[in-house]
């Protein structure tokens, strides 16, 4: 318990110290989270995607991409954290010791949970209700895989997991303290069941058709929609949300090919994506994170020219993954 305890200090700590100013906060996070990775026993694989996102949060928050920097920095977080859950307990060595840890977390965080998903009085950004419904799901999702994991006898790869809950809590815990401008309008969402059928129809006729060395790529995809699915049957329709534009852009990438665009008038397209609609009242955060993904693409932090890759990734955007989204909001209403 008490890495659980550090870590939600350090990122409340954040959030109480800048508790005006999102991009603070971040920071302090960030360099919190590049501490750990110095001290971590990790491959040198994932200590190397680590430093990338690390690097990519600060990079994106000097150019006041906020959302974007945010993003960037959860995967890093979850697993550094799992790790850390799992290696403060290598004395738990059975089954029922196992169960015991299991059951005294699960009242532990049953409280701060009941908290952190109530409504709030003023509406919250889209985006931040999304990832903290991705974090609501992964936590039931780990809860019950860490127990599958010790019931065939791996409780190092059941700790592992288990770590996942009060990392997905600090997570989202910190993502709702960041004080974002509240939108004048909450946004509404229906399902997505229409859209996520649609694309999963695509995505098998191009599964059919597509090379071995494409698998990876359609893994990825198959498990963002399994997510965007999940959060869907749970009525959690901003987390669906996201996940569906992230499957969209996974598909994009697979179907897409090189873009021959002038790349001048792919920035200005970015730019302008990245601006609120006209009637600037209306919730469109969700929206934003991934029109900052491509103006992040082409104009590399590091300077020089995009490469081909980032350009694919900023022309799916523009020309998939923003318009799916906006034909989503035309007709959605509540439904839940």
């Amino acid at each position: 318990m008490k890495f659980f305890l550090s870590t939600l200090v350090v990122l409340l700590f954040a959030a109480i110290c800048y508790a005006q100013d999102p991009a603070k906060q971040i920071a302090a996070a960030t360099t919190d989270l590049e501490k750990q990775l110095l001290k971590a026993s990790i491959s040198t694989e994932l200590k190397q995607q680590c430093a990338n996102d690390i690097a990519e949060a600060r990079a994106n928050l000097k150019r006041d991409f906020v959302l974007l920097s945010l993003y960037n920095l959860r995967t890093c977080q979850l697993e550094l954290a799992s790790r850390a859950f799992a290696a403060a307990r290598t004395n738990i060595k059975t089954n029922n010791e196992f169960e015991q840890q299991w059951q005294q977390l699960n009242a532990q965080l049953a409280e701060r949970e009941k908290l952190l998903f109530q409504p709030t009085r003023k509406p919250v950004p889209a985006i931040l209700t999304a990832l903290t419904q991705l974090s609501q799901i992964e936590i039931r999702e780990f809860q019950q895989t860490s127990r599958q994991a010790v019931a065939n006898n791996n409780i190092a790869e059941g700790l592992y997991l288990l770590g996942h809950v009060p990392a997905n809590l600090d997570f989202a815990t910190f993502a709702r303290s960041l004080h974002l401008p509240a939108p004048k309008t909450a946004a509404t969402f229906r399902s997505l069941a229409p859209e996520l059928t649609k694309l999963e129809a695509a995505a098998l006729r191009t599964f059919k058709s597509a090379d071995k060395n494409s698998q990876p790529q359609f893994e990825r995809l198959k498990a963002s929609l399994k997510s965007a699915n999940e959060l869907n049957s749970a009525s959690l329709y901003e987390g669906a949300l996201l996940k569906y534009l992230e499957s969209e852009l996974y598909f994009g990438l697979i179907i897409t090919s090189a873009e021959k665009e002038d790349l001048e008038h792919l920035q200005g397209r970015a730019d302008e994506a990245e601006r609120p609609p006209p009637t600037g009242k209306v919730d469109h955060s969700i929206a934003a994170l991934f029109a900052q993904m491509a103006q992040a693409s082409l104009k590399p932090a590091a300077g020089g020219m995009p490469t081909q890759a980032q350009i694919k990734q900023a022309v799916v955007i523009l020309n998939l993954v923003l318009p799916s989204y906006y034909e989503y909001r035309k007709v959605s209403t509540v439904t839940r």
